[in-house]
């Protein structure tokens, strides 16, 4: 075993539990805005939201195996690499575009679809370029991963809060709307803390791996920002579009991330510490694009 993956990574059952629970309630928040109105408003005006989930979903699983293959010292670091990258985009990718002064619109709508779409493509996904990479692939034989786990894993951070924030927005619209907002606060929050707890926890292991699992992160999330740009200046898009979808590619659910990593792979510490790194670095670097955004004006091209 590689010796990342021997590191005593401190994340008790109780931890494990909270965080999956702490999850569910960001995608919960995201849900709270999915309605078949999302639907129809992409199929009017499909080329933002198209341009944009085909980056996320498409290329930038791709681009993750790619950089895995490249630079990943490790299985477990090229399978946190594709995990992050095969999530749906989380809550903070739309309070960034607002800070940017893009297309909140966009981004919500894009949150909301992918984040539905995210109970099957996830994991599919996921399992599809992990068994690319004979490495990866390797590594993944030699996990039992069981069923009943997966099932239950999926309705705690996926299936039920999907489910009842599109209930809630269906037949109490005014609730729903009354309580988005302190929803995406507290979700913001709650993300801050999952990362908090994460790496209070283990500080000094993740110092003593941030030199190897480090570089290949920042390598993918600069990759998904120029991709996420580049493709929505090459459809055309107008600047507040182009600001949200580029957020949108490049900040996924890393919460999300985290928690499956330590749900499915509590063997493989490097799955974790990578995720993690790229919750930081969804912290820093993205707040700081979001600031630089906000005192450029939005012009064309």
């Amino acid at each position: 075993m590689e010796h990342i993956d021997q590191a005593l990574f401190n994340f008790s059952p109780r931890i494990g539990l909270a965080v999956a629970v702490m999850v569910g309630f960001l995608v919960f928040a995201v849900a709270l805005d999915l309605t078949w109105e999302q639907f129809r408003r992409v199929l009017r005006s499909p080329k933002a939201p198209g341009v944009g989930l085909a980056a996320q979903y498409v290329i930038l699983p791709a681009v993750a195996y790619g950089v895995g293959m490249w630079m990943a010292d490790t299985p477990s670091i090229a399978l946190g690499l594709l995990l992050v990258a095969c999530c749906p985009a989380g809550a903070l990718s739309n309070y960034l575009t607002g800070v940017a002064r893009g297309s909140v619109a966009t981004s919500v709508s894009m949150t909301a679809i992918s984040t539905l779409f995210s109970i099957v493509a996830t994991p599919l996904l996921f399992g599809f370029w992990a068994s690319m990479n004979p490495v990866t692939r390797a590594s993944l034989e030699r996990i039992e991963i069981e069923p009943v786990r997966v099932v239950m894993v999926l309705l705690i951070m996926l299936i039920v809060p999907v489910t009842a924030g599109m209930l809630i927005r269906a037949r109490n619209p005014e609730t729903a709307d009354a309580i988005r907002r302190w929803v995406r606060r507290i979700a913001g929050a709650v993300f801050a803390v999952v990362v908090a707890i994460l790496l209070l926890g283990n500080i000094s292991v993740l110092g003593s791996f941030a030199g190897t699992a480090l570089p290949p992160v920042l390598v993918t999330f600069a990759v998904a920002v120029l991709l996420g740009w580049g493709f929505a200046r090459a459809s055309g898009l107008a600047a507040p579009d182009r600001r949200a979808v580029t957020l949108e590619v490049a900040f996924q659910n890393v919460a999300l991330a985290i928690g499956l990593a330590v749900a499915f792979f509590p063997g493989l510490a490097g799955v974790a510490i990578t995720s993690i790194l790229w919750g930081v670095v969804h912290l820093t670097i993205g707040f700081a694009i979001a600031a630089a955004w906000k005192r450029l004006p939005v012009a064309e091209p």
